[in-house]
């Protein structure tokens, strides 16, 4: 495997940044023993891209692919309905803070991930599984892969090359915080409890609001332009 092909991987893992896993993994890091925590969810998703990543770049995804290519429309489709639903989520909590709110408190939304820790990494699998399985970046980076008949080793190590990079951020993330001096770990996050406690409906209004818009734009982007003629 050349340099080049090993970058591309690079390049191609950190464009599926998952901000879904950041936000759980900022949430679990607020727990009791969030470390520990944030790390479990972290193995089940580096678990997810390997096995899957594996499954695709030998070949046997082929079911997914064909899947994906017998209904094209279901990627504008699944990004159109989570668009909306950020959409109108983020209107909700807009007008809700607007209304006297503004505040959410840390306790209620901590509890909703406080599931056992082994149960951590499943989801942390489960919810990487699904989203790869309707990621074309995922989907191409290893079929591209499959492609170039690497033996198992090389193979192995193009798969590795796209998962640490798409969990880059989520792990740099845990690390800062676990290597973070006692008194300013808990300064942190006693700062980010009361941002939550004071404008926690507006942040997470304004950011689901702008993941939403960025999706509609994406997939009715993507849709216009797949059905324009080609240029003369």
């Amino acid at each position: 495997m050349n340099i080049g092909f090993a970058l591309e991987l690079f390049a191609l893992g950190l464009s599926a940044f998952d901000p879904i896993g950041v936000a759980v993994v900022i949430l679990l890091l607020a727990q009791p023993s969030g470390v520990v925590r944030a790390w479990a969810f972290l193995i089940g998703s580096i678990a997810s891209l390997m096995l899957l990543g594996w499954i695709v770049a030998s070949g046997l995804g082929r079911p997914i692919v064909k899947f994906r290519e017998a209904y094209p429309w279901l990627d504008t489709a699944f990004e159109l309905v989570v668009g909306i639903v950020l959409v109108v989520v983020g209107i909700t909590l807009l007008r809700r803070a607007r209304s006297g709110g503004g505040g959410l408190e840390p306790e209620f939304i901590t509890r909703r991930l406080r599931v056992p820790t082994p149960l951590l990494a499943v989801l942390g699998f489960l919810l990487v599984t699904v989203q790869n399985i309707l990621d074309a970046v995922f989907i191409v980076a290893m079929v591209e892969t499959g492609q170039r008949l690497l033996d198992v080793l090389q193979t192995l190590l193009a798969v590795s090359i796209f998962t640490v990079a798409a969990v880059l951020v989520q792990v740099l993330l845990v690390l800062a915080y676990q290597f973070m001096p006692a008194a300013r770990r808990k300064a942190s996050l006693d700062g980010f409890n009361r941002l939550l406690e004071r404008r926690g409906e507006q942040v997470a209004g304004w950011l689901a609001l702008a993941l939403g818009a960025i999706l509609l734009v994406v997939s009715i982007g993507g849709e216009l332009l797949s059905k324009s003629p080609p240029p003369a």
